[in-house]
């Protein structure tokens, strides 16, 4: 250490800084030294913090857990029925993501419980399953509106098959409107789908799954889960419910060998979307179903949390740059001019 004292002299024509020094919490004149002044202090570290802390929770967290995820299954040479189990149990499974997933995973050699309400799409899909994959299948003609009762027969036509899978995809999301504006039915309708039944079929598989020691349950959320958005308060909100039920029961299974996932996507191009993806700006990236799925049937068992595909995850990292205030008022302005073109 030097045993230079302070200097308290002013002299224009060599001015000692006085720096402040953050330490135990007292500020002290910088010390004549022949080091070069550093030019660091409290602020710049918390500066550093919080940007490693925004890359962190949005990309470096999934990314790295990808990378290790890959590497662990590149050297176990495991299969997704060996890891978890040979059925997948996938509601709304007769399009867009659903359909999707219930093909990549078919192809991964799982056997396929199809659960929609429309038995036309239901044999449909599984006739074009088997033929193309070879595996089997199981339809459950179920309509989530149908009350708790359901759940009863649910439990029942699924208590024999083991279970290594669960999707919870199916989901409701009405047209752009405030919150009066939708019926009773509408706001219904998106709680049962997508707030119930992912959490009572969570309920119904999760025994099994701890017993056999192995199983995933995956919950398909949104972006629109991160924000609260306008003009469509009931969905986004069941989508952030969605979010945190999977990341609390990931923390209730651990060491029981069932894992959860959470996949949040922007848009996606499916039924549900049509009627909003020529509304969206420019910077707003719309996926083709088949693409993001097949992305993310490929992080299954690598991360607990995945926008579901890069590019949505690039697109989903500025809201962290942003105050969450702002984020809400950049996407509740774009989305009202839909709704009054709607």
């Amino acid at each position: 250490l030097s045993n230079a004292r302070p200097d308290w002299r002013f002299n224009p024509a060599n001015r000692i800084s006085m720096r402040s020094h953050f330490s135990g919490f007292w500020l002290r004149p910088a010390l004549s030294s022949s080091r070069p002044a550093r030019r660091t202090d409290m602020f710049w570290w918390i500066g550093v913090y919080a940007t490693l802390l925004w890359a962190y929770n949005g990309f470096l967290e999934s990314l790295l857990a990808i990378v290790w995820g890959s590497i662990r299954a590149a050297v176990r040479r495991e299969k997704l029925t060996e890891r978890y189990g040979p059925w997948a149990v996938i509601t709304g499974a007769t399009d867009g993501i659903g359909k999707c997933y219930a093909q990549n995973l078919a192809a991964k050699g799982l056997n396929i419980a199809l659960l929609s309400r429309s038995r036309q799409k239901l044999d449909r899909v599984g006739d074009e399953l088997e033929k193309s994959y070879g595996v089997q299948t199981k339809r459950v003609v179920v309509d989530f509106n149908g009350g708790h009762q359901i759940y009863e027969q649910l439990r029942e036509q699924l208590a024999a098959m083991d279970i290594g899978l669960l999707v919870n995809n199916v989901g409701y999301l009405p047209e752009l409107a405030t919150l009066e504006q939708h019926t009773e039915q509408d706001l219904l309708t998106v709680v049962n789908l997508n707030v119930v039944a992912a959490t009572i079929l969570s309920r119904i598989v999760i025994p099994g799954m701890r017993e056999r020691g192995r199983g995933i349950v995956i919950n398909i959320g949104s972006s629109s889960g991160h924000v609260p958005v306008a003009y469509m308060a009931a969905y986004a909100a069941s989508k952030a419910y969605l979010h945190n039920l999977g990341l609390a029961l990931a923390q209730e299974l651990r060491g029981s060998g069932v894992e959860f996932q959470v996949v949040a996507p922007s848009i996606v191009r499916t039924n549900l979307s049509e009627q909003y993806e020529s509304k969206m700006p420019w910077y707003v990236t719309v996926l083709d179903v088949e693409q993001m799925a097949r992305f993310a049937v490929f992080t299954i068992g690598k991360t607990a949390y995945t926008s579901g595909h890069w590019q949505h995850c690039l697109q989903v990292l500025w809201q962290g740059l942003v105050p969450l205030s702002l984020a809400v008022k950049i996407v509740s302005r774009v989305l009202h001019k839909g709704a009054r073109r709607s």
